[in-house]
């Protein structure tokens, strides 16, 4: 009888180590951090003011249709080329201090998305995170480019981590 008290014990044990072990996490192999995210998208800079960025719209001879800035989500649009293809480009501004934090690029083709991709991983290696029709790449600064598409369009969204941390302690006080 003793015997059989010992050796259920064991097998308790054995099984305690087995789920024990089994539920260890296991080692994640560290992410390469990519080339660093550019000071802005084509002449438009991070941290730009609205009339900067008008200014850096033409410049790119791209052509700024509707003015949204005094109102959420305080946006300017244009239009006009990226990657060699027509675009629309939505340019985000923080709600008080008017800053660009987010540019928004978005085709109305499908095949723009291979092509997005390709040139994102050129300039900024493998993504971070990939899921279907999506692609990640992250910074340490929590800048991001997203590379996404749906059944009509393809969108490239690029933040700036620190204008980004701006525009949410921004619209946080707006909020009280």
């Amino acid at each position: 009888m003793a015997m059989t008290f010992w050796r259920g014990r064991a097998v308790i044990c054995i099984f305690l180590v087995a789920c024990l072990f089994g539920c260890a996490t296991p080692v994640r192999k560290a992410v390469e951090q990519p080339p660093p995210l550019p000071e802005g998208i084509m002449n438009a800079r991070w941290g730009g003011a609205i009339a900067d960025v008008k200014k850096a719209v033409a410049l790119d001879g791209n052509r700024w249709f509707q003015d949204s800035t005094d109102k959420p989500p305080h946006a300017l649009y244009a239009s006009g080329q990226y990657f060699d293809a027509l675009a629309i480009f939505s340019y985000f501004f923080t709600p008080k201090s008017k800053q660009l934090y987010r540019v928004d690029v978005t085709f109305d083709d499908l095949k723009m998305y291979d092509k997005g991709k390709d040139r994102l991983v050129q300039s900024f290696k493998n993504p971070s995170f990939s899921q279907p029709n999506a692609e990640f790449w992250s910074w340490a600064d929590q800048s991001l480019i997203i590379l996404q598409k749906d059944s009509a369009h393809t969108q490239i969204s690029y933040s700036s981590g620190p204008f980004l941390k701006i525009n949410y302690r921004e619209g946080q006080e707006l909020g009280r």
